[in-house]
């Protein structure tokens, strides 16, 4: 049962936004802000509620860059991505640096024995360059994209030096390759760090798509 953080609104009004972009991923039920009483970043996130649960946003209050902290937990049944649409609620009257948020992902592993998780931002926004936009750099590029923030902890994957994702569409998380994360247990991986710069008048939708990374499994080993 989600709780008031959480607005859960009938499948067709999240499908009229989950169907925003070619990479909207799949009819959606969950609705989620990314706004408590400190901070309204401006965006929300949906998602399948068979899949994704526990959201919930704390922000930092100010007007500092990283607008809080989002947390949420990813059910793993198979190695299927889990799909998570970033969605700007409206388009904004200027530049900004934009959405900027630390993501903690809690994962329910209802798998198999994992070496760790891979996300991947799909992002059909016009691609922003510093011609078009003063916030565009080379460690913040004009799409969607991901750091590490100080408080990166690999969870339930050690041996995973980083979050390889500065500056890049997608990260990954990898500890050893025998597999540290067993099914039937859960364990959460902090600090990484999420961001869309925003452009005056463009509302930059994006998903961001969560693939369980499996166990390297030895030749002629038991399945």
């Amino acid at each position: 049962m989600f709780t008031h953080w959480l607005k859960v609104y009938s499948v067709p009004f999240a499908i009229s936004i989950a169907g925003v972009g070619i990479h909207a991923g799949p009819a959606s039920a969950g609705v989620c802000e990314l706004a408590d009483g400190n901070r309204d970043t401006g965006w929300s996130i949906t998602f399948d509620d068979a899949q994704v649960s526990n959201c919930v946003f704390t922000g930092n209050p100010g007007d500092g860059r990283n607008k809080g902290t989002l947390s949420l937990t990813l059910r793993v049944v198979d190695q299927t991505p889990i799909p998570i649409q970033f969605v700007e609620e409206t388009a904004p009257a200027e530049d900004s640096f934009g959405l900027r948020i630390t993501w903690n992902v809690t994962l329910d592993n209802q798998f198999q024995l994992l070496r760790g998780i891979r996300g991947e931002a799909f992002d059909d926004s016009p691609k922003l360059d510093d011609d078009d936009n003063e916030f565009v750099a080379d460690e913040h590029p004009g799409f969607a994209h991901f750091h590490q923030d100080g408080t990166f902890n690999p969870g339930p994957f050690p041996g995973a030096p980083d979050c390889d994702c500065e500056s890049r569409r997608d990260f990954r998380v990898r500890g050893e390759e025998a597999g540290s994360f067993p099914a039937s247990t859960t364990g959460t991986v902090s600090g990484i760090g999420v961001h869309q710069i925003e452009e005056r008048g463009q509302q930059r939708n994006f998903t961001v798509k969560v693939e369980p990374l499996r166990a390297e499994v030895a030749p002629n080993a038991n399945q």
